[in-house]
């Protein structure tokens, strides 16, 4: 019994549709591989795909439906003919955006399919394309750092947030990590599981402004996930020269536009720039691909790379129960949707 998550047609709202279909898979073609999925995330951007605002469309379609999931991890049931470079039981993520992970099975053009290493957590095979390259593009791309120099950034308990601290501290660079406001509590466990990742400085968005850490401090690349008031916290605090870098918008509409002041541009030569994860993923060879998400894995079973210290919020997908498996996907789809304050990274898990 195959199952798969697509986007409701002909509705107002977004929604997502769960179907439960028995299919006899034939032969393959040439060029083809049968996949059983074995862990998805549900990331951010999969809520934009399903909001239409993500500029990167499903490439598949279950009843003329898209399908959604970006990221994850599958296991290899069955190979083409012309296919030689998979063979049964090897472990693949997707190689491209689109590819559509929300799904029990999937028979894919090997060409959309990439070999990985196995890691001691199927987890974190699972976010190595949209979560983990993304972040370590962000370190190592947006700009020249040296060791001493602040990256500062919001979304600070974001998954994505937790990598580049781990990528920064790499390089002996520090990172602010600006979270949302919320109760002192909850901000003081935020505070030490991102200091015990790496992070320098933990700050909420409304006392960045006034915080004296973050004076005098060499803050040369700016993160904005979030765009609106945050992000133009942001920019204010880069040092002359600093670099600020567009990755998301979660503040939506209602977080409106960031004033930028003639000096920021003139007095202080800041540089301004947009970061799309596929496209500067997309800069490295299919062969630089595999050995640099490899290095992951093989930071991850050494201990060098961990998963969010925030932890994970795990959800099953029973494939022996659909029913069940219906309603839990759908309420975690909702859950992401809500952004909640103190929200852990969903990852389904395929059962």
């Amino acid at each position: 019994m195959a199952q798969v998550l697509t986007i409701a047609s002909g509705t107002q709202v977004p929604a997502v549709n769960f179907h439960a279909r028995r299919y006899l898979i034939d032969d393959l073609e040439a060029n083809e591989v049968l996949i059983k999925m074995l862990a998805a995330p549900i990331n951010p951007l999969d809520i934009l795909v399903l909001a239409g605002v993500y500029p990167v469309k499903p490439s598949h379609t279950h009843l003329d439906e898209p399908i959604l999931g970006y990221d994850g991890v599958g296991e290899v049931l069955k190979v083409g003919r012309s296919v030689i470079n998979l063979s049964l039981g090897d472990l693949v993520v997707p190689s491209k955006f689109g590819t559509g992970t929300w799904r029990t099975h999937a028979v894919l053009d090997v060409a959309s399919l990439q070999k990985v290493t196995r890691p001691t957590d199927l987890a974190f095979a699972s976010i190595l394309r949209i979560g983990i390259a993304p972040a370590f593009c962000l370190v190592e791309d947006m700009r020249a750092l040296k060791p001493g120099d602040y990256i500062i950034q919001n979304a600070g308990t974001s998954l994505l947030a937790q990598f580049v601290i781990q990528f920064a501290r790499r390089r002996g660079v520090n990172v602010i990590n600006v979270v949302r406001d919320r109760e002192a509590y909850e901000l003081e466990k935020i505070e030490a599981a991102l200091h015990k990742l790496g992070a320098e400085i933990v700050v909420t968005e409304s006392a960045l402004a006034g915080d004296a850490r973050v004076k005098n401090k060499r803050i040369t690349l700016a993160l904005d996930s979030v765009f609106g008031a945050s992000g133009h916290g942001l920019v204010k605090a880069l040092a002359v020269g600093g670099t600020y870098v567009q990755l998301g918008f979660l503040s939506g509409a209602a977080g409106g536009p960031i004033a930028i002041d003639p000096t920021d541009l003139f007095a202080r030569q800041l540089t301004m720039k947009g970061f799309r994860g596929s496209a500067q993923v997309g800069l490295r060879s299919a062969e630089e691909q595999v050995d640099l998400f490899n290095w992951f894995v093989e930071l991850f079973n050494s201990g060098e790379l961990q998963l969010p210290a925030l932890g994970l919020q795990k959800v099953k997908w029973s494939i022996g129960n659909a029913e069940e498996s219906k309603g839990a996907l759908l309420e975690a789809v909702e859950r992401a949707k809500s952004g909640t304050l103190g929200q852990r990274k969903q990852i389904i898990l395929f059962e």
